[in-house]
């Protein structure tokens, strides 16, 4: 309730009312304001919806503050435009597969399943991840770290950076490999078209063949545990962003 105190106390100066001003308007002493204010006693429900009233804001606006309540306001805001986003892109991805399935048996192209198994899917996987955390932050009023020591809000953040660059690197690699893949996608069909067969001989890669063989060996091996990877990627980047009045608060 200290937190509540101080925002009763910032309130206040902003309307320009003394402790003694506002103890008149709410039939008490000056003490009892000042023990409400230095977080030495809690004002009840009651009491708060009648301090708001006086000071022209809400009763949120007491207990969280102005920056905490825009700042859950925005996380809402993302949270659901994540959310929403990852849902439209699953109904894309539902609806393009059996497409891009029935492409690849007749063409033997794995250009287009590719973008939709691995670029498309992974990111509205981690969006989603993403979103939930979010969600909870902004809906239930999760704060993991706030309150935190400094040296672990420290950790978080380089927990933070560390699979932000793991993230990177693979969303790199994956969009560069669906370039590959189009490219060679394009010139095949280009070939076709005007000279009526393939030389897949003559085609210059975008990367080298090495490091796509790699890769692609490696989403192989991870199989449909790349699902639940991504998932928990988009999970750990939303748990693990501290945001600024949660620093604060370590520091």
């Amino acid at each position: 309730m200290a937190e509540v105190g101080k925002n009763i106390k910032n309130l206040r100066k902003e309307k320009n009312l003394t402790q003694d001003e506002l103890a008149e308007r709410l039939h008490c002493t000056r003490q009892t304001i000042s023990n409400y204010e230095n977080g030495k006693s809690e004002p009840n429900i009651a009491l708060l919806v009648e301090i708001a009233n006086l000071l022209e804001t809400e009763v949120n606006d007491l207990i969280y503050g102005p920056k905490k309540k825009e700042n859950r306001k925005r996380q809402k805001v993302w949270a659901v435009a994540a959310l929403v986003a990852a849902g439209a892109l699953q109904i894309v991805i539902s609806v393009l597969t059996p497409f891009a399935k029935e492409y690849q048996w007749r063409n033997f192209e794995l250009a287009p399943i590719y973008m939709l198994r691995y670029v498309l899917r992974p990111f509205m996987l981690v969006l989603f991840g993403w979103g939930m955390a979010q969600a909870g932050k902004a809906f239930a009023g999760i704060r993991i770290w706030e309150g935190r020591k400094e040296r672990t809000v420290r950790i978080v953040r380089i927990f933070f950076y560390a699979f932000a660059v793991c993230l990177t690197v693979f969303g790199v690699l994956t969009l560069w490999t669906g370039a590959d893949m189009v490219y060679g996608w394009y010139l095949s069909e280009r070939m076709m078209r005007l000279e009526g067969v393939f030389d897949s001989s003559s085609v210059a890669h975008l990367m080298p063949w090495w490091l796509q063989g790699m890769f692609l060996q490696a989403i192989v091996y991870c199989g449909n545990s790349l699902d639940a990877i991504c998932l928990f990627w988009g999970a750990v980047l939303g748990l693990c962003r501290t945001d600024k009045e949660e620093y604060e608060a370590a520091a």
